[in-house]
């Protein structure tokens, strides 16, 4: 069932349930009020009645009031994630749209063109860059969805994460054609037991993630520490930062900041998230503080 479809049954059923309580308690009221006027000249018998229904009537506005407090809070919530989903589905058009239509140019320059070898091995590089684009979107939208249904299953093994974390950087580095400085504080030789398609997954989101927010000729710091039996790996940026109430927000899937028609930045709301599942299942945790004077740090810790 759709998480729409399930949320508005749910809503359904919950003011079916409110109505009918009300309607019966209103009964039960007339009923009693009833009885009370022909009592009203047995005075110990009009207290009690009086108390009784003044007890009820309580009782009654307490349910009543935590019913609608509690249906107002679902309806936000169903608010807000169909503007997250709506994001998305804009997002996902625009990042699916941009890199297939700049392949269909390649191949159009291709055909009708005829271009001297150095030329169409350019324009062929930047076909598969498009194409690695494309790609990587698939993967972080299967791999959200796999991890929605029971988690990505792990197989781990050792990891050489001073190596990899160090490809990964200047691998993206080149082709993100950013002129970005990348500054290294890795310690050599730091293993660890982990999943490595995972880790690669938290490494490339965390580090294209600092790279798109990065300003040109800014820095980004890549940071790789073992003290301790803990494991910290970080990338800093010099971009706008998160705010504080926006530092666990961004880890929520399809979550973004303002409104997909005007934003600027590309992106699907995907990446953070997969890296808080992944970090999690890790048994680590994820979190990002602020960068001074600007920026934002993203610290990921395993024990």
């Amino acid at each position: 069932m759709h998480i729409f479809d399930f949320m508005k049954r749910k809503n359904l059923i919950l003011f079916i349930v409110l109505l009918a309580y009300v309607s019966l308690q209103s009964i039960w009221w007339l009923y009693n009020i009833y009885r009370l006027s022909a009592e009203v000249t047995h005075e110990s018998n009009m207290d009690r009645k009086f108390y009784m229904i003044l007890g009820e009537g309580g009782v009654f506005f307490v349910i009543l009031f935590t019913g609608f407090l509690l249906t107002y809070r679902s309806f936000n919530k169903e608010i807000q994630v169909g503007n997250q989903q709506k994001n998305f589905l804009l997002s996902i058009t625009h990042e699916l749209k941009t890199p297939i239509a700049s392949l269909k140019l390649y191949l159009q320059t291709l055909l009708k063109r005829n271009l001297n070898p150095t030329k169409q091995t350019e324009i062929l590089n930047k076909s598969v860059k498009d194409a690695d684009r494309l790609n990587a979107l698939v993967e972080n939208i299967l791999l959200a969805t796999k991890i929605d249904d029971n988690g990505l299953p792990l197989n781990p093994e050792e990891l050489d994460l001073s190596l990899m974390m160090e490809k990964v950087a200047l691998d993206m580095l080149e082709s993100s054609g950013r002129t970005v400085n990348v500054e290294f504080f890795i310690q050599p030789s730091v293993y660890f037991n982990g999943d490595k398609d995972a880790f690669d997954s938290i490494l490339i989101n965390l580090i294209g993630n600092a790279l798109k927010y990065a300003p040109e000729s800014s820095t980004m710091c890549v940071t790789l520490v073992q003290k301790n039996n803990e494991t910290a790996l970080s990338i800093s940026d010099e971009g706008p930062g998160v705010s504080a109430s926006e530092a666990e927000k961004i880890f929520e899937k399809f979550y973004r900041s303002g409104n997909e028609e005007t934003r600027n930045q590309k992106g699907t709301g995907l990446g953070l998230y997969i890296v808080k599942k992944l970090v999690e299942q890790h048994n680590g945790m994820i979190q990002v503080k602020p960068n001074v004077p600007n920026g934002s740090i993203f610290v990921a810790s395993f024990r």
